[in-house]
Protein backbone atom coordinates (compact mmCIF):
# COMPACT_ATOMS: atom_id res chain seq x y z
CA UNK A 1 0.00 0.00 0.00
CA UNK A 2 1.37 3.40 -1.01
CA UNK A 3 -0.72 6.14 -1.71
CA UNK A 4 -0.05 9.85 -2.62
CA UNK A 5 0.88 12.01 0.11
CA UNK A 6 -2.02 13.75 -0.62
CA UNK A 7 -4.15 11.36 -0.32
CA UNK A 8 -2.61 10.34 2.94
CA UNK A 9 -3.39 13.62 4.31
CA UNK A 10 -7.08 13.55 3.58
CA UNK A 11 -7.51 10.04 6.38
CA UNK A 12 -10.32 10.98 8.38
CA UNK A 13 -8.87 9.70 11.95
CA UNK A 14 -6.32 11.79 13.91
CA UNK A 15 -4.80 8.30 15.07
CA UNK A 16 -3.91 7.47 12.00
CA UNK A 17 -2.79 9.98 10.05
CA UNK A 18 -0.56 10.89 13.41
CA UNK A 19 0.23 7.22 13.11
CA UNK A 20 1.32 7.21 9.37
CA UNK A 21 2.90 10.65 9.93
CA UNK A 22 5.35 8.79 12.16
CA UNK A 23 6.12 5.72 10.31
CA UNK A 24 7.22 7.56 7.21
CA UNK A 25 9.57 9.41 9.89
CA UNK A 26 10.71 6.39 11.15
CA UNK A 27 9.41 7.07 15.00
CA UNK A 28 8.33 3.46 15.45
CA UNK A 29 7.72 4.11 18.74
CA UNK A 30 5.55 6.93 18.51
CA UNK A 31 3.83 5.40 15.04
CA UNK A 32 2.65 2.26 16.94
CA UNK A 33 1.37 4.43 19.43
CA UNK A 34 -0.96 6.65 17.73
CA UNK A 35 -1.89 3.10 15.14
CA UNK A 36 -2.60 1.26 18.64
CA UNK A 37 -4.80 4.38 19.69
CA UNK A 38 -6.84 4.22 16.37
CA UNK A 39 -7.73 0.38 16.79
CA UNK A 40 -8.33 0.67 20.53
CA UNK A 41 -10.20 3.35 20.71
CA UNK A 42 -14.16 3.33 21.34
CA UNK A 43 -15.47 6.39 18.95
CA UNK A 44 -16.82 5.07 15.59
CA UNK A 45 -13.15 4.41 13.48
CA UNK A 46 -14.85 3.33 10.11
CA UNK A 47 -13.69 0.00 8.27
CA UNK A 48 -11.06 1.89 6.34
CA UNK A 49 -9.35 4.08 8.88
CA UNK A 50 -9.30 0.84 10.72
CA UNK A 51 -7.95 -0.98 7.74
CA UNK A 52 -5.40 1.29 7.31
CA UNK A 53 -4.28 1.67 10.51
CA UNK A 54 -3.74 -1.96 10.72
CA UNK A 55 -1.88 -1.68 7.96
CA UNK A 56 0.82 0.53 9.07
CA UNK A 57 0.93 -1.18 12.33
CA UNK A 58 2.12 -3.98 10.71
CA UNK A 59 4.70 -2.16 8.55
CA UNK A 60 5.93 -0.30 12.06
CA UNK A 61 6.57 -3.41 14.04
CA UNK A 62 8.07 -5.53 11.07
CA UNK A 63 10.56 -2.29 10.38
CA UNK A 64 11.55 -1.70 14.08
CA UNK A 65 12.00 -5.78 14.18
CA UNK A 66 14.67 -5.23 11.38
CA UNK A 67 16.06 -2.02 12.83
CA UNK A 68 16.74 -4.38 15.80
CA UNK A 69 18.11 -7.04 14.16
CA UNK A 70 20.36 -4.75 12.31
CA UNK A 71 21.54 -3.03 15.14
CA UNK A 72 22.50 -6.94 16.77
CA UNK A 73 19.55 -6.75 19.41
CA UNK A 74 17.81 -9.84 18.27
CA UNK A 75 15.61 -10.21 21.75
CA UNK A 76 13.82 -6.82 21.20
CA UNK A 77 13.22 -7.86 17.34
CA UNK A 78 11.75 -11.09 18.58
CA UNK A 79 9.20 -8.26 20.72
CA UNK A 80 8.25 -6.81 17.41
CA UNK A 81 7.76 -9.59 15.38
CA UNK A 82 5.01 -10.94 17.98
CA UNK A 83 3.76 -7.74 18.14
CA UNK A 84 3.57 -7.80 14.31
CA UNK A 85 1.63 -10.81 14.09
CA UNK A 86 -0.74 -10.10 16.68
CA UNK A 87 -2.11 -7.62 14.63
CA UNK A 88 -1.31 -9.73 10.98
CA UNK A 89 -1.43 -13.56 12.49
CA UNK A 90 -2.09 -14.74 8.75
CA UNK A 91 0.61 -12.62 7.36
CA UNK A 92 3.57 -15.60 6.09
CA UNK A 93 6.75 -13.28 5.33
CA UNK A 94 6.28 -11.84 9.11
CA UNK A 95 6.25 -15.37 10.23
CA UNK A 96 9.51 -16.24 7.69
CA UNK A 97 10.94 -13.30 9.39
CA UNK A 98 10.59 -14.44 13.06
CA UNK A 99 11.52 -17.56 12.42
CA UNK A 100 14.61 -16.98 10.66
CA UNK A 101 15.15 -14.01 14.48
CA UNK A 102 14.39 -17.34 16.45
CA UNK A 103 17.02 -19.75 14.72
CA UNK A 104 19.84 -16.56 15.41
CA UNK A 105 19.23 -17.15 19.22
CA UNK A 106 18.93 -20.96 18.67
CA UNK A 107 15.68 -21.76 19.25
CA UNK A 108 14.58 -24.02 16.49
CA UNK A 109 11.56 -25.62 17.42
CA UNK A 110 10.03 -21.96 17.82
CA UNK A 111 11.81 -20.95 14.32
CA UNK A 112 9.67 -23.99 12.89
CA UNK A 113 6.50 -23.52 14.06
CA UNK A 114 6.53 -20.13 12.63
CA UNK A 115 7.75 -21.40 9.62
CA UNK A 116 4.23 -23.55 9.45
CA UNK A 117 2.71 -20.88 10.18
CA UNK A 118 3.70 -18.90 6.85
CA UNK A 119 2.78 -22.84 5.37
CA UNK A 120 -0.05 -22.52 6.11
CA UNK A 121 -1.49 -18.81 5.36
CA UNK A 122 0.54 -19.64 1.70
CA UNK A 123 1.00 -23.16 0.63
CA UNK A 124 3.51 -22.55 -1.90
CA UNK A 125 5.59 -20.35 -0.29
CA UNK A 126 9.65 -21.89 -1.10
CA UNK A 127 11.11 -19.40 1.35
CA UNK A 128 9.44 -20.79 4.13
CA UNK A 129 9.49 -24.52 2.97
CA UNK A 130 13.48 -24.30 2.03
CA UNK A 131 13.98 -22.61 6.06
CA UNK A 132 11.75 -25.08 7.95
CA UNK A 133 13.68 -28.08 6.00
CA UNK A 134 16.85 -26.50 6.81
CA UNK A 135 15.82 -25.87 10.64
CA UNK A 136 14.51 -29.68 10.85
CA UNK A 137 17.75 -30.86 9.68
CA UNK A 138 19.61 -28.98 12.27
CA UNK A 139 17.67 -30.66 14.78
CA UNK A 140 18.19 -33.99 13.27
CA UNK A 141 14.61 -34.71 12.57
CA UNK A 142 15.73 -36.27 9.07
CA UNK A 143 12.52 -37.48 8.04
CA UNK A 144 10.57 -34.55 8.17
CA UNK A 145 13.31 -32.20 6.79
CA UNK A 146 13.37 -34.46 4.01
CA UNK A 147 9.48 -34.04 3.22
CA UNK A 148 9.78 -30.21 3.57
CA UNK A 149 12.64 -30.35 0.90
CA UNK A 150 10.61 -32.37 -1.62
CA UNK A 151 7.63 -29.72 -1.17
CA UNK A 152 10.34 -26.88 -1.84
CA UNK A 153 11.52 -29.10 -4.85
CA UNK A 154 8.36 -29.18 -6.50
CA UNK A 155 7.07 -25.36 -6.16
CA UNK A 156 10.74 -24.96 -7.45
CA UNK A 157 10.21 -27.32 -10.57
CA UNK A 158 6.67 -25.69 -10.95
CA UNK A 159 8.05 -22.17 -11.00
CA UNK A 160 9.61 -22.99 -13.90
CA UNK A 161 7.44 -25.63 -15.80
CA UNK A 162 4.25 -23.33 -15.33
CA UNK A 163 5.74 -19.88 -17.04
CA UNK A 164 7.26 -22.37 -19.56
CA UNK A 165 3.93 -24.32 -20.74
CA UNK A 166 2.31 -20.72 -20.89
CA UNK A 167 4.92 -19.50 -23.13
CA UNK A 168 5.21 -22.36 -25.68
CA UNK A 169 1.06 -22.45 -25.81
CA UNK A 170 1.82 -18.53 -26.93
CA UNK A 171 4.22 -19.69 -29.52
CA UNK A 172 1.87 -22.23 -30.82
CA UNK A 173 -0.39 -18.60 -31.13
CA UNK A 174 2.06 -17.01 -32.38
CA UNK A 175 1.80 -14.22 -29.52
CA UNK A 176 5.40 -13.38 -29.40
CA UNK A 177 5.04 -11.09 -26.65
CA UNK A 178 3.60 -13.02 -24.24
CA UNK A 179 5.72 -16.26 -25.36
CA UNK A 180 8.91 -13.85 -24.03
CA UNK A 181 7.01 -12.73 -21.34
CA UNK A 182 6.70 -16.19 -20.29
CA UNK A 183 10.24 -17.34 -20.93
CA UNK A 184 11.45 -14.71 -19.35
CA UNK A 185 9.22 -15.15 -15.52
CA UNK A 186 10.51 -18.91 -16.19
CA UNK A 187 13.90 -18.51 -17.02
CA UNK A 188 15.41 -15.59 -16.09
CA UNK A 189 13.49 -14.58 -12.69
CA UNK A 190 15.79 -14.31 -9.60
CA UNK A 191 14.12 -14.04 -6.51
CA UNK A 192 16.45 -12.70 -4.30
CA UNK A 193 17.48 -10.05 -6.35
CA UNK A 194 13.95 -8.73 -6.97
CA UNK A 195 13.44 -8.62 -3.37
CA UNK A 196 16.50 -6.68 -3.10
CA UNK A 197 15.33 -4.54 -5.72
CA UNK A 198 11.65 -3.88 -3.86
CA UNK A 199 12.87 -3.40 -0.79
CA UNK A 200 14.93 -0.92 -1.31
CA UNK A 201 12.94 1.15 -3.43
CA UNK A 202 9.80 0.95 -0.24
CA UNK A 203 12.96 2.35 1.51
CA UNK A 204 13.73 4.86 -0.86
CA UNK A 205 10.23 6.11 -1.42
CA UNK A 206 9.67 6.43 2.18
CA UNK A 207 13.03 8.62 2.61
CA UNK A 208 11.17 10.61 -0.84
CA UNK A 209 14.25 9.90 -2.57
CA UNK A 210 12.23 9.70 -5.55
CA UNK A 211 14.53 9.68 -8.16
CA UNK A 212 16.77 6.43 -6.98
CA UNK A 213 13.48 4.90 -6.02
CA UNK A 214 12.37 4.83 -9.30
CA UNK A 215 15.77 3.31 -10.70
CA UNK A 216 14.97 0.54 -8.15
CA UNK A 217 11.44 -0.13 -9.08
CA UNK A 218 12.27 -0.27 -13.06
CA UNK A 219 14.91 -2.77 -12.14
CA UNK A 220 12.69 -4.64 -9.88
CA UNK A 221 9.58 -4.34 -13.19
CA UNK A 222 12.35 -5.77 -15.60
CA UNK A 223 12.90 -9.17 -13.38
CA UNK A 224 8.78 -9.58 -12.69
CA UNK A 225 7.29 -7.30 -14.52
CA UNK A 226 3.51 -8.70 -13.47
CA UNK A 227 3.60 -7.67 -10.13
CA UNK A 228 0.68 -5.00 -9.46
CA UNK A 229 2.06 -3.25 -6.62
CA UNK A 230 5.46 -2.49 -8.63
CA UNK A 231 3.48 -0.09 -11.06
CA UNK A 232 1.59 1.32 -8.22
CA UNK A 233 5.06 2.18 -6.46
CA UNK A 234 6.44 3.88 -9.62
CA UNK A 235 3.51 5.89 -10.33
CA UNK A 236 3.94 7.52 -6.59
CA UNK A 237 7.43 8.13 -7.50
CA UNK A 238 6.61 9.80 -10.83
CA UNK A 239 3.43 11.90 -9.51
CA UNK A 240 5.84 13.64 -6.79
CA UNK A 241 8.53 14.20 -9.50
CA UNK A 242 5.83 16.37 -11.17
CA UNK A 243 5.47 13.64 -14.17
CA UNK A 244 1.90 13.14 -13.63
CA UNK A 245 1.18 11.95 -16.98
CA UNK A 246 3.66 9.24 -16.73
CA UNK A 247 2.03 8.24 -12.88
CA UNK A 248 -1.46 8.05 -14.30
CA UNK A 249 -0.49 5.51 -17.34
CA UNK A 250 2.00 3.69 -14.36
CA UNK A 251 -1.40 3.42 -11.61
CA UNK A 252 -3.37 1.89 -15.00
CA UNK A 253 -0.70 -0.47 -15.78
CA UNK A 254 -1.56 -1.86 -12.30
CA UNK A 255 -4.61 -1.82 -12.10
CA UNK A 256 -4.97 -4.20 -15.41
CA UNK A 257 -3.45 -6.32 -13.57
CA UNK A 258 -5.08 -6.60 -10.32
CA UNK A 259 -8.72 -4.52 -11.30
CA UNK A 260 -9.75 -5.01 -7.76
CA UNK A 261 -6.51 -3.02 -5.98
CA UNK A 262 -8.13 0.13 -4.60
CA UNK A 263 -4.72 1.73 -3.99
CA UNK A 264 -3.61 2.33 -7.56
CA UNK A 265 -7.38 3.37 -7.94
CA UNK A 266 -7.12 6.12 -5.58
CA UNK A 267 -4.08 7.27 -7.16
CA UNK A 268 -5.33 7.67 -10.33
CA UNK A 269 -8.11 8.74 -9.78
CA UNK A 270 -6.14 11.86 -7.80
CA UNK A 271 -3.95 11.44 -10.93
CA UNK A 272 -6.15 12.56 -13.25
CA UNK A 273 -8.01 14.85 -11.37
CA UNK A 274 -4.22 16.52 -11.56
CA UNK A 275 -4.78 16.39 -15.27
CA UNK A 276 -7.88 18.13 -15.32
CA UNK A 277 -10.04 15.13 -16.21
CA UNK A 278 -12.99 15.25 -13.63
CA UNK A 279 -15.36 13.34 -15.22
CA UNK A 280 -13.14 9.86 -15.06
CA UNK A 281 -11.43 11.08 -11.92
CA UNK A 282 -14.65 11.53 -10.31
CA UNK A 283 -16.37 8.24 -11.69
CA UNK A 284 -13.15 6.74 -9.91
CA UNK A 285 -13.77 7.79 -6.56
CA UNK A 286 -17.72 7.14 -7.06
CA UNK A 287 -16.26 3.09 -7.43
CA UNK A 288 -14.31 3.31 -4.81
CA UNK A 289 -17.40 4.20 -2.19
CA UNK A 290 -19.24 2.30 -4.18
CA UNK A 291 -16.96 -0.62 -2.38
CA UNK A 292 -15.93 0.93 0.80
CA UNK A 293 -18.92 3.30 1.33
CA UNK A 294 -16.58 5.35 4.58
CA UNK A 295 -13.65 5.55 2.62
CA UNK A 296 -12.43 9.15 4.06
CA UNK A 297 -10.06 10.45 1.33
CA UNK A 298 -12.57 9.31 -1.47
CA UNK A 299 -15.36 10.81 0.15
CA UNK A 300 -13.49 14.23 1.29
CA UNK A 301 -11.92 14.19 -2.37
CA UNK A 302 -15.76 14.14 -3.83
CA UNK A 303 -17.15 16.55 -1.35
CA UNK A 304 -14.42 19.09 -2.36
CA UNK A 305 -15.46 18.69 -6.41
CA UNK A 306 -19.15 18.66 -5.90
CA UNK A 307 -18.96 21.74 -3.77
CA UNK A 308 -16.41 23.78 -6.72
CA UNK A 309 -17.91 22.43 -9.71
CA UNK A 310 -14.71 22.72 -11.23
CA UNK A 311 -15.23 21.98 -15.10
CA UNK A 312 -13.39 19.14 -16.96
CA UNK A 313 -9.70 20.91 -18.35
CA UNK A 314 -8.86 20.13 -22.05
CA UNK A 315 -6.74 16.80 -22.09
CA UNK A 316 -3.43 17.45 -23.41
CA UNK A 317 -1.55 14.58 -24.85
CA UNK A 318 2.07 14.39 -25.21
CA UNK A 319 4.60 11.55 -25.77
CA UNK A 320 4.86 9.38 -22.54
CA UNK A 321 8.28 8.42 -21.20
CA UNK A 322 7.33 4.50 -20.63
CA UNK A 323 10.40 3.63 -18.67
CA UNK A 324 12.37 0.13 -18.95
CA UNK A 325 9.23 -2.58 -18.32
CA UNK A 326 7.62 -4.22 -20.97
Amino acid sequence: MRLLKEIRNLLGNYHVKSGIYHYYREEYKQAADFLRKALDSDDNITSSDRRTAGYYLTLTYLESAQRFEEQGDVEDALVEYAHAVEVSPTYPDIRCRFGRALERIERPAEAVEQYRHAIANHSNYLDAWVAKGFCLLGMGLTEESADAFRHACEIKIEAVRGPFETGIEALSKKSIASARNAFHQAFLFVPDLFEDHHRKALKLLKEEDYEQALIKIEAAIELNPFYPDLYNFRGVALFELDRVEDAVESFRKGLSINPKYIIPKMNLAFGLLHLGDVKEGEALLEEILETDPHEPAALAKLEELRTSHIPDKPKIRRSVNRGSHR
